[in-house]
């Protein structure tokens, strides 16, 4: 934030959990003034988004003109942010060993820095490997886990929308649930709380393409808009909070197997 509110021209490397933070508040509001006037690139400079004068976004795919690539930005903007800008070799060489203890992070900045190409670079000798077999080898399932973003807010998004195509007779697959065509740039984190609210709601998951081709999305809805007044009549809200403390408590459970049931008020 303290970037943000600067007057000055800066460009800065994002990490991880910035990225996450920017994609997450899109979800919610794709006017965020916080952001106005700022420019983000994701995904080595595959994505972008910028932020109007009045915080408005617009996601793009081709490359802009302010985009620099993260290796001419190593060699300048970067030093200039870390304080290196300025050093000989020597007291460069123990400024830089000195900020970046982590080995695995002084090697991400090194192939920066000095283009060495380390993701194409083959270790061991060039003989190809031996063709394995596709598959599961080592037996790790692949079924998500439950998931919560802890958003009331998202939840009424997703809920809205939900309500939305059932009342419409409309497969709610994934996609009309997250309200993006492309699920590729949906978090995963968004997408496992999507499936995992679905399937406390109605007891299955999301239709997936198979489903959808299959047709009768009357038949499919006629459940759901049952399930949909009880909880309306109940309230939403007290809903996702029952829910929401349900998915905490159940840790490490896996979707499929997730069954939740609104508490009913005692009668005494």
């Amino acid at each position: 934030m303290n970037v943000i509110r600067s007057e000055e021209q800066t460009a800065f490397v994002i990490s991880p959990e910035v990225v996450k933070f920017v994609n997450d508040a899109l979800i919610v509001n794709t006017t965020i003034t916080s952001f106005k006037n700022c420019r983000f690139a994701f995904n080595e400079g595959s994505e972008f988004v910028e932020f109007d004068a009045k915080g408005k976004s617009r996601r793009f795919t081709e490359t802009p003109a302010w985009f620099i690539s993260p290796n001419d930005f190593a060699r300048g903007q970067w030093l200039n942010n870390h304080q290196l800008a300025n050093f000989g070799t020597k007291e460069f060489i123990n400024a830089f060993i000195a900020k970046f203890p982590n080995v695995k992070e002084r090697r991400e900045h090194c192939n920066l820095l000095f283009d060495l190409q380390l993701d194409s670079a083959t270790p061991g000798s060039a003989q190809p490997a031996p063709v394995r077999k596709a598959g599961n080898r080592n037996r790790i399932t692949t079924k998500p886990k439950i998931a919560d973003l802890g958003s009331p807010e998202i939840f009424t998004q997703f809920y809205a929308r939900l309500g939305e195509a059932v009342k419409n007779n409309r497969f709610p697959t994934l996609q009309t649930l997250t309200g993006h065509d492309d699920l590729a740039k949906v978090p995963n984190t968004l997408k496992g709380s999507v499936r995992t609210w679905f399937k406390a709601i109605t007891g299955e998951l999301p239709p997936n393409n198979k489903r959808v081709e299959a047709g009768n999305a009357a038949l499919f809805c006629a459940p759901i808009r049952e399930q949909l007044k009880q909880i309306d009549a109940l309230g939403p809200e007290r809903y996702y909070q029952a829910l929401s403390q349900a998915i905490n408590q159940a840790g490490e459970q896996y979707i499929a197997d997730f069954t939740f049931s609104f508490p009913q008020q005692s009668h005494y």
